[in-house]
């Protein structure tokens, strides 16, 4: 898959100095990757016909999004109620949306 780079998403948890990391971080990414395609009812080469050969930048985000979220909460656990903010990953992946074929 990797439509988005390892290389932007750790820009992006700015984890970019350090490799450490780098297989978790490629495990989030991948997983957050095709949560997105998913999320949007289309395979990966409609989507990335969709943003002229590559993902759409709003999926791009959403992919960041989701996959920094893991990487920051890694056991899906917390101490603190966490609510989706009104231009979370949802919105920004809804356009995609097939609704049906």
């Amino acid at each position: 898959m990797a439509t988005v780079s390892l290389e932007l998403f750790k820009k992006h948890v700015r984890a970019d100095d350090f490799n450490d990391d780098d297989e978790q971080l490629q495990q989030y990414l991948d997983a957050a990757e095709r949560q997105v395609i998913m999320a949007t009812n289309r395979t990966e080469e409609e989507l990335v016909a969709m943003g002229g050969g590559k993902l759409p930048p709003m999926l791009v985000q959403a992919v960041l999004m989701i996959a920094a979220a893991n990487y920051a909460n890694p056991e899906n656990t917390t101490g603190v109620q966490y609510r989706e903010v009104p231009w979370g990953a949802t919105a920004l992946i809804k356009p995609f949306r097939k609704l049906a074929d």
